[in-house]
This record gives structure tokens, sequence and C-alpha cells, in this order.
């Protein structure tokens, strides 16, 4: 976890430092939106909204993993256990 932690802040850092030494304005154009801004801004907005997005299939995907836990569900029914001396059955 913690060389995770330190592979984000390198990242992090690293961004930060790309956006702050291009200061330059831009445009940026998506259907009929037009945004100036710094080269600075954009690549911050840009890296959140894909950290957000990373954020929310990661979400996602640990929200179905959860519904199909068992027990998850109020509609599962507990396996029963055979009687004694009643033959095994394999799958």
């Amino acid at each position: 976890m913690q060389v995770l932690l330190a592979v984000v802040a390198l990242l992090l850092l690293a961004v930060a430092l790309f956006a702050f030494q291009n200061p330059d304005p831009v445009t940026v154009r998506f259907l009929h939106w037009r945004l100036s801004a710094s080269v600075a801004v954009v690549t911050i907005a840009s890296a959140a909204t894909g950290a957000l997005a990373a954020a929310l299939a990661s979400l996602a995907a640990r929200f179905v993993k959860w519904r199909r836990r068992p027990g998850a569900s109020s509609r599962t029914v507990p396996p029963v256990a055979p009687p004694p001396g009643a033959p095994r059955q394999f799958p």
C-alpha cells in the first residue's frame, strides 16, 4: 500500500511540474464548447477527471463483486447439510 501511495505521489508531482512549467494559454474545443485556459489548468483538470473516472469504475466493480458475494442477497437460500449416513454427491 505504501508503494502505491509513493507511486501516486510521484505521478501527481510530475503532472504538477509539467503543468506549471507550461503556463501558455490554449483553446480547448469539445462539441460546441470552447474553453480558453492555461496548459496548467487544462492538465490538472484532465488529470482530476481521469482520476474521478477511475475511482467510479473501481467503485462499480466493487459493487458488482459485493452483490455476487454469497449471503449478500436476502433471497439466497442457505445450503442444507445431508442427513448423517447419506451417500456423498460430488459436483
